[in-house]
């Protein structure tokens, strides 16, 4: 919070001027004891305000040395009790303010005596009695109303809470590789004690509770009085995925006005993590354990996050970012693409008046290129990293590991790849189902693959990069690879192939991909009954994308995913049939050319066909697909296109090539709905509306595949 900083910088100044420190700190117990007066026990902004800056004043004791360990020890039990205060954990409130504000004297007259003397027992500030540490003392399973003036704060809340625990979420799988792993424990305890600060603020007991039991699991651990691996590692995980329920709860009901639900497995996980830290499921601890936890030795173990000062990057970027609602960033993409276009019809409209007039053409040209920048500022601002579902991806792997007894080592590359965040969302479930059927039917168990003299564990690779203005995620296993003499009979079986006809090995992977086909031997909870390859088939497209496989049987396969890097705007050639203009995707479009007399046949029953490079591909006339008048009926004086959806390939006839453009993709709407081979409409710098058309779907529709 802004005190926890503004305290903490002030007393980093502090610490440059040795001499003035014991001043400085006096001053400060001074601002505290003028405070802790006129506090109320009720009042949670002035008591949040008092635990920020206890926990700076700890923070600069603990950095300034052994000789300020008796001040550092003060303000944290002081700091401690503040917050037993705020979660409403102690017996009498009054009580436990009137001992506050005599601790803090207290604390005055240490800072006051020679910094150099060992600090005297009988200094000991005295706390008031509080609930073991295990439990909490209000029963938190119960529903609870929310105040109408929190809603906005609630709201923050909810936002920040996600992204701790997700940060938690990874620090946990990275303890199951390296249980020892100090900064990873640091993080996650972190991540609790944070949101149980703001829970107590709010007054959400019941995330206040999970936060404080998990967090009294974790103390341990820091301590080095826990290992944090087995049963406890799994308890902490399942107080990450509740706190997640819990979280949403409040959100749902800051939305709806309704009371926060009871959730009823909130008792039993605070059974459990009482039972971990009490030793009961696992080795025992000692009495001297559990009394750390009620009393943190801060000495020992420091938090690592006490040690950071201003400068920190975390600091930086709390300080550097602002949170904006993702409605307003849609609205400014689409404000920045009608400026685009408003640009490019002004600068159509001008160019006849620009011939002797450099000043006029200067500008609008400057005023292009800010147009453009802009444009790229904008689509910027909403990509985001993929790590997000990537840490996703690696729970997953994991429990599915544990329920099928497989050992699967995942290998997570290029998380730091941006994409659109619109495109995070709609590639979240086809990668959930593709990592799912890389380990259930690519994974070997481990006695097979010991057999097969592989390792015992599976390596699963998640790969993320940029690819030729496009982003390309993968999705690799060692495992036993695609069989595909089984898709084969599996296809036959189904009707889907013809007996006796032999597909090629792109056209026998693809086959994965069709509705209701599965090679798994038995169904399983977790795959088998022939569904979710052909959604993910059909996702990926819808995002105009495509899905390449290898595969190497015995091996292992790759799925490779081929996304734009934006749904907001396109990269397309501009191509005119009679008056009509329309766009062809890029990454659609792999070659053109004027075709001869000798290249051109006729098949029975194929229609007409082209040559291309030692290969005859389907010739079709692009208006009469779109039911336009040509300019030409003559081939030889037209243009075609070779386009390619997956293995597929065709000629498209055109009249003309206009050139490459960058436009915005504008919805048809749903008055004009869904039209087979057009995927959109866009505004060309003349005013006019030219159709986006969508190949794979123009190639069923020539072809008379209504499939």
């Amino acid at each position: 919070m802004a005190e926890t900083r503004g305290v903490t910088n002030e007393l980093e100044v502090i610490n440059d001027k040795c001499g003035e420190t014991t001043q400085s700190v006096l001053a400060l117990t001074e601002s505290l004891i003028a405070q802790v007066v006129i506090v109320a026990a009720d009042d949670l902004n002035a008591l949040a305000s008092l635990h920020g800056q206890l926990h700076a004043l700890a923070a600069h004791c603990d950095a300034t040395g052994p000789s300020a360990c008796g001040m550092s020890e003060s303000a944290a039990r002081l700091e401690k009790l503040v917050e037993r205060i705020i979660l409403h954990e102690v017996p009498d409130a009054n009580q436990a303010m009137a001992e506050l504000g005599k601790g803090i004297v207290e604390l005055q007259l240490l800072v006051g005596d020679d910094s150099s003397a060992e600090p005297q027992q009988s200094q000991e500030i005295p706390v008031v009695a509080a609930p073991p540490a295990e439990a909490p003392a209000a029963h938190p399973c119960e529903e609870q109303t929310l105040s109408p003036d929190d809603l906005s704060l609630i709201e923050e809340f909810v936002a920040e809470a996600h992204g701790h625990l997700e940060s938690a979420e990874a620090s946990i799988l990275k303890l199951e590789d390296n249980p020892e792993d100090a900064e990873a424990i640091n993080a996650i305890f972190r991540s609790f004690h944070t949101i149980k600060g703001v829970a107590g603020f709010l007054n959400l007991k019941q995330i206040g509770a999970l936060a404080h039991s998990a967090e009294n699991l974790l103390d341990l651990a820091r301590q080095g009085l826990m290992r944090l691996a087995g049963t406890a590692l799994d308890v902490v995980l399942a107080a990450v995925d509740l706190m997640k329920v819990l979280v949403g709860n409040v959100a749902s009901a800051a939305q709806s006005g309704r009371p926060v639900a009871a959730d009823p497995a909130l008792g039993t996980l605070l059974d459990r993590l009482t039972s971990c830290v009490t030793g009961k499921d696992q080795a025992p601890v000692s009495t001297a354990a559990l009394a750390a936890t009620a009393q943190p030795n801060r000495e020992s173990v420091p938090n690592a996050e006490e040690g950071k000062t201003p400068g920190s990057s975390a600091a930086v970027s709390a300080d550097t970012t602002v949170r904006v609602a993702t409605d307003r960033l849609d609205s400014l993409v689409n404000m920045v693409g009608e400026l685009v276009i408003a640009q490019v019809m002004v600068f159509q409209d001008a160019k006849p008046l620009l011939v002797g007039k450099h000043r006029l053409a200067r500008n609008l040209s400057h005023l292009g290129k800010i147009t453009r920048e802009m444009q790229e500022l904008s689509m910027s601002m909403r990509m985001v990293p993929i790590h997000g579902v990537f840490q996703k991806m690696s729970r997953l792997v994991r429990d599915l590991a544990k329920k099928s007894g497989k050992e699967i080592e995942l290998s997570l590359v290029g998380g730091e790849t941006e994409l659109d965040r619109n495109l995070i969302e709609a590639i979240t479930d086809p990668l959930v189902h593709m990592v799912r059927n890389s380990a259930d039917h690519g994974i070997e168990m481990p006695d097979q693959r010991a057999q097969a003299g592989k390792p015992r564990a599976g390596r699963l690779e998640l790969k993320a990069c940029h690819h030729g203005g496009n982003i390309v995620i993968e999705i690799t296993d060692d495992g036993r690879g695609l069989d595909k003499a089984r898709i084969l009979r599996k296809a036959v079986a189904a009707g889907i192939v013809a007996e006796g006809v032999q597909p090629s090995e792109q056209e026998l992977f693809k086959l994965i991909f069709h509705a209701g086909l599965s090679t798994a031997e038995k169904v399983t909870d977790v795959s088998g009954r022939g569904v979710g390859m052909d959604v993910v088939k059909r996702n990926v497209e819808a995002l105009r994308g495509r899905i390449d496989i290898t595969s190497v049987e015995g091996h292992g396969a790759t799925f490779a995913i081929r996304l734009p890097l934006t749904l907001a705007v396109i990269d397309g050639l501009v191509v005119k049939v009679g008056a009509a203009r329309f766009i062809l995707p890029i990454l659609s479009v792999e070659q053109s050319l004027r075709p001869k007399a000798e290249q051109l046949s006729t098949i029975q029953g194929r229609g007409e066909m082209c040559m291309v490079r030692d290969s005859l591909l389907p010739l079709y006339r692009l208006h009469r697909l779109l039911d336009v008048t040509p300019t030409t009926q003559d081939a030889t004086q037209a243009l075609v296109v070779i386009v390619q959806d997956d293995s597929r390939r065709c000629c498209l006839l055109v009249d003309e090539l206009l050139g490459q453009q960058q436009v915005v993709i504008k919805s048809l709407g749903d008055g004009v709905g869904k039209v087979r081979g057009v995927s959109g409409g866009a505004i060309l710098g003349d005013g006019n509306v030219s159709l986006i058309l969508d190949v794979p779907g123009l190639i069923d529709v020539a072809s008379g595949n209504q499939g």
